[in-house]
């Protein structure tokens, strides 16, 4: 029987960097984990999704917003529920696994900023089915969009931006040695460097979308000399 603190004998870590995850370390807490992750990963993604095959199949593309409408909602849960309460739950490993392995809880500041990229992924699926209900159509906002990038860039410069922090933190263990230490540092590698990356594009993102929505001029006069040729959807 495995400790509360520990991922338990046999059972691989889950992928980087969600390292340093627990067991439930009650029936009663693995209970609650259990009605959270099955709300969050499982029920509300499928009526979302029920909703937008639906409205696919029969031609009901307000049906099928709605159900991106949902998808968003449930993301704009996970990510409130991340930041309030610091800890992110999920389900590892097939149902035939023993139960007290199915659950894990991750805890610690890391969570707070996956939640604001939950947080900013849900407003990026909500606000167009929003305004696609409203009554704007994807051809417009397409066309808004390519004419002006930095309403696409500047929601998700932050977006990577929180998923690289949440990366370059991790939910670390607590070592118990030295060695276990280096060991455990050893491991957080690999995401610590995903996590750059992605603040790198976050930084790249905001700094080009920042120049779009101040100088539209100045960013298609560099869109041009570095490719060669004027940004394809400019008017003239």
């Amino acid at each position: 029987m495995p400790t509360p603190n520990a991922t338990g004998p046999g059972i691989p870590d889950p992928p980087l960097p969600f390292t340093g995850g627990r067991i439930p370390a009650s029936e009663d807490e693995r209970r609650f984990v259990e009605r959270r992750v099955l709300q969050q990963y499982v029920v509300a993604p499928a009526l979302s999704f029920a909703a937008l095959l639906i409205g696919f199949n029969l031609g009901w593309p307000r049906l099928a917003a709605a159900g991106v409408i949902g998808f968003g909602l449930t993301a704009l849960l996970i990510g409130y529920r991340a930041v309030r309460e610091r800890r992110l739950m999920f389900i590892r490993g097939a149902l035939r696994t023993p139960r007290e392995y199915r659950y894990f809880i991750y805890e610690g500041f890391a969570a707070v900023p996956y939640g604001l990229s939950y947080a900013m992924g849900a407003l990026c699926l909500i606000v167009p089915a929003a305004l696609f209900i409203n009554g704007t159509s994807l051809e417009r906002m397409r066309e808004v969009a390519l004419a002006r990038p930095s309403l696409l860039l500047l929601p998700l410069g932050p977006l990577f931006l929180f998923h690289g922090l949440g990366f370059l933190m991790g939910f670390g263990r607590r070592a118990s040695s030295i060695g276990d230490r280096l060991w455990i540092e050893a491991l957080q590698l690999p995401s610590r460097l995903g996590g750059l990356i992605l603040v790198a594009w976050a930084a790249a993102l905001l700094a080009v979308g920042a120049v779009e929505w101040i100088e539209p001029a100045l960013f298609h006069r560099w869109f041009e000399s570095i490719f060669g040729n004027p940004w394809p959807f400019a008017r003239r």
